[in-house]
């Protein structure tokens, strides 16, 4: 495994509004891409006055921006010095996960319900198989945001056809597709797991279909149990990377 190579400027960082979108949203959810993504080398330092003449704007914004990323545990504020781009430590991956789990196997268990008695039938499944199948379709062109990003559409997907509207926000709050980025930054080791999720991912689509709760269930634990371990295995990876070079 390789550490890939920082992304250039003109990949990442336009600074670019959604509507009704505040210039601080719009700071902070293009910084946090650039961190995410690739952007920044690892134990980058982030300065509000660097970030304010890389935009054009003014400091206030930024570090507002700056300050809710912080606030989230997204980066660490060091005094007099910015703010520093921090990796999440194994008991934060192995807690998300666990959660993800209990969230996405109650949703998968709520998905057979509702086709069983018909609130739900075999066509709304086909959003599943369409992200699916344009993940696979992708191939090598697959790039890390967009295998971060269908990624997340799948699972999220599943949770939404639970119906369930408590279960879409928590399962929304856990930021489970910043956290699987932040862990993966850097990195390229999902490629080579790519076939086994393509493989689980079609096994969770059948037990739905099929209305089988039991290899449902049996079929999210495996995928998610995994992902963990991929999780654990590139933050150890990184922890080791940055320490030989300490």
């Amino acid at each position: 495994m390789e550490l890939a190579a920082v992304k250039t400027p003109a990949e990442l960082g336009d600074l670019v509004g959604h509507p009704g979108e505040t210039l601080t949203a719009t700071l902070k959810r293009t910084i946090l891409e650039m961190i995410l993504f690739g952007y920044f080398a690892d134990e980058t330092r982030l300065y509000p006055s660097d970030l304010a003449e890389r935009f054009g704007v003014s400091q206030t914004p930024v570090r507002e921006a700056l300050m809710q990323l912080s606030s989230e545990g997204l980066i660490e504020a060091t005094p007099r010095r910015g703010y520093h781009i921090k990796t999440p430590t194994a008991d934060q991956v192995t807690d998300l996960w666990q959660v993800r789990s209990g969230l996405e196997t109650t949703a998968a268990e709520r998905v057979i319900a509702r086709l069983a008695a018909g609130d739900l039938k075999d066509a709304d499944l086909a959003p599943l198989e369409e992200i699916q199948r344009q993940r696979e379709a992708l191939g090598a062109r697959m790039t890390t945001k967009l295998h971060i990003e269908t990624n997340a559409a799948f699972h999220r997907t599943i949770v939404e056809l639970s119906g369930n509207r408590l279960l879409v926000a928590v399962f929304g709050s856990i930021q489970q597709q910043l956290i699987a980025a932040w862990v993966q930054r850097g990195l390229d080791s999902w490629r080579k797991r790519l076939t086994e999720d393509a493989v689980e991912h079609r096994a969770i689509i059948d037990a739905l279909k099929n209305r089988d709760a039991d290899k449902c269930r049996i079929a999210t634990a495996r995928h998610v149990g995994r992902s963990l371990g991929g999780a654990l295995a590139d933050l150890e990876f990184k922890r080791a990377a940055q320490a030989a070079k300490a």
